[in-house]
């Protein structure tokens, strides 16, 4: 099963083009890498996931896939390009928010969840600090009451310094991806 097309690929290209900081990669993640986000996450175990920065929904298929009929998604996108892909894709079962990352625990709470069980991001490690700060803040929060913190880089020597604050390990290497990259985790 292809996720994209030519057209969302040139649109993720595009995107990269137009902001490199917030798009950091010219092609969406592999399969291998959607795979490997999730390594040892156990599916039957989620009530309420949150997705930050999907972009056109390399994990969110492996979510899609993978999470329970009664578990509840919410995908927040800041790009509005992506949102109506998104939406036709996964939104027979997904809450599609556009909006930035920083306010998802928020849109949490406006959503009525009691919790959160995982939180996957596609975010790059170097968002402004306006966005950074609070965000960081509420996904140790989160990360400390128990929730599971998932993401990914490119490069684990320049991104380390940014998540000092938390009880990150490496996840895995996933080598078949373009570029290469590493996924981390917190608990």
């Amino acid at each position: 099963m292809q996720l994209i097309n030519k057209n969302q690929r040139w649109q993720f290209f595009c995107s990269f083009i137009r902001n490199p900081i917030r798009n950091a990669s010219v092609l969406p993640s592999s399969r291998k890498a959607s795979q490997g986000m999730f390594e040892g996450v156990d599916w039957s175990a989620l009530s309420h996931v949150v997705e930050l920065g999907p972009g056109t929904g390399s994990f969110t298929r492996e979510l899609h896939e993978n999470v329970p009929p009664h578990c509840k998604v919410m995908l927040i996108e800041l790009n509005a390009d992506y949102i109506p892909f998104l939406k036709s894709k996964y939104g027979d079962r997904f809450e599609i928010v556009q909006g930035s990352a920083e306010n998802f625990e928020e849109l949490v709470k406006s959503s009525g969840w009691p919790k959160v069980d995982l939180i996957v991001s596609g975010l790059p490690f170097t968002l402004p600090q306006s966005v950074k700060k609070p965000l960081y803040k509420s996904l140790l929060a989160q990360s400390q009451q128990g929730t599971i913190f998932r993401w990914f880089t490119y490069f684990p020597w320049l991104m380390k310094p940014h998540f000092k604050a938390f009880p990150f390990r490496c996840v895995k290497g996933v080598w078949f991806n373009l570029p290469p990259l590493w996924v981390y985790s917190v608990n």
